[in-house]
């Protein structure tokens, strides 16, 4: 192995990479969905809702940081978050609530 190969190791000698990670969205799904709603002026489509997702900056944290994350958010103002892998559904769901 090479000298930069030892970079990437845990003590458990297990990769970051390899370690099951969660995206953590540093802007709320709902508010970048609503933005983008708002500015186009007419109700995004499935194909632009998967868009916004995939644009939206996020980070691999593991799950305990994640919780960790968001839980140190909520103390702060609790806000409700979307499912990243039932985005159009939810939306639908949230959107009716909000317009």
């Amino acid at each position: 192995m090479g000298l930069f190969g030892w970079f990437g190791r845990s003590k458990k000698g297990v990769t970051e990479s390899s370690a099951k990670t969660v995206k953590v969205y540093l802007n709320p799904l709902h508010a970048m969905l609503w933005a983008a709603e708002k500015q186009k002026g007419s109700p995004l489509t499935k194909i632009e809702v998967l868009h916004v997702r995939d644009s939206t900056v996020a980070i691999d944290m593991t799950p305990e940081q994640a919780e960790k994350f968001y839980a140190s958010l909520d103390a702060q103002m609790p806000i409700g978050r979307l499912n990243p892998e039932r985005i159009w559904e939810e939306w639908k769901e949230v959107r009716s609530q909000l317009f």
